[in-house]
């Protein structure tokens, strides 16, 4: 029997969308019904919380540092090691780009097909050739290869999002998709840059998709009680709700989880509420 009562929700970002491509069941025990559940992500917690505990500092000093706080305060202020390397790694990128226009923390949305699109971007910069570069900071140990960061949700959906909300944060009257870059740094890795060029054939090409995703998950709703599960069964090992969908109790190595790119662990946690507040 279909839950008549259960409402289609509007707001969608990576990680609700990431969720409903990995296996549509997470989606709807996260997403639908806001289901807590006591199992861990990984075998080894500790590892797990220092990383995210370093992402949440690396970011809040990013953060600062781009809202103008001088590069001698806050290293001063770095007592953790791990965190003075990710620092010292990150520095020349950040001077690189220090001279521009740059704007920290934005969140921004879009309503796309009666669904809201939202993302919460760690930093977008206009540089010299006007080229609009969002810039993402992953602080995970190990970087994913080119193929797998770009299949990845917030790869084409950030931005999706910023050519059409975008506009406004540097006065233009639109932005061109030719103009824009998705840029992921590393400051864990030896080799810590990565960029992803967005163009109008890719614009047209994701907003294809994203329609596609939308139609899935809204008929998903409306069709079923009870959401399919992923046949991919090695997500499941990284997955909390893994016992109650009768996939194993034990969760997967920690050095296993690393690769498969859980971002959402640090940067795409915000208010709902502040949406209200980016209308365009």
């Amino acid at each position: 029997m279909i839950n008549s009562t259960r409402e289609i929700p509007i707001n969608l970002n990576q990680k609700n969308i990431q969720d409903y491509l990995d296996c549509p069941r997470k989606y709807q025990l996260t997403s639908l019904d806001n289901l807590a559940w006591p199992a861990a992500v990984s075998a080894n917690l500790a590892k797990i919380e220092r990383s995210t505990y370093l992402g949440n500092q690396f970011h809040l000093i990013c953060q600062q540092y781009f809202s103008g706080i001088p590069p001698a305060l806050l290293e001063d202020q770095i007592i953790d090691p791990d965190l003075k390397i990710m620092w010292e790694n990150f520095l020349p990128f950040g001077i690189s780009l220090i001279e521009y226009p740059a704007i920290p923390e934005q969140l921004l949305s879009y309503l796309y097909y009666d669904h809201r699109l939202i993302a919460k971007f760690d930093l977008i910069v206009k540089n010299s050739s006007t080229k609009y570069i969002i810039l993402d900071w992953k602080t995970g140990f190990k970087k994913p290869s080119r193929e797998v960061l770009i299949n990845r949700v917030q790869s084409y959906l950030y931005p999706f999002i910023f050519c059409h909300s975008g506009s406004d944060l540097f006065d233009e009257n639109s932005i061109n998709p030719d103009q824009v870059e998705m840029h992921y740094f590393y400051p864990f890795c030896t080799d810590p840059h990565e960029v992803f060029p967005y163009s109008e054939q890719i614009h047209t090409e994701i907003s294809s998709r994203l329609e596609k995703i939308i139609s899935d998950i809204t008929k998903t709703i409306q069709g079923s009680d009870k959401f399919p599960l992923t046949e991919d069964h090695i997500q499941c090992q990284y997955c909390i709700f893994r016992s109650l969908c009768d996939r194993g109790v034990n969760p997967g190595t920690y050095e296993s989880f690393l690769p498969i790119e859980h971002e959402n662990l640090t940067n795409e946690i915000f208010d709902i509420g502040q949406v209200g507040e980016v209308e365009y």
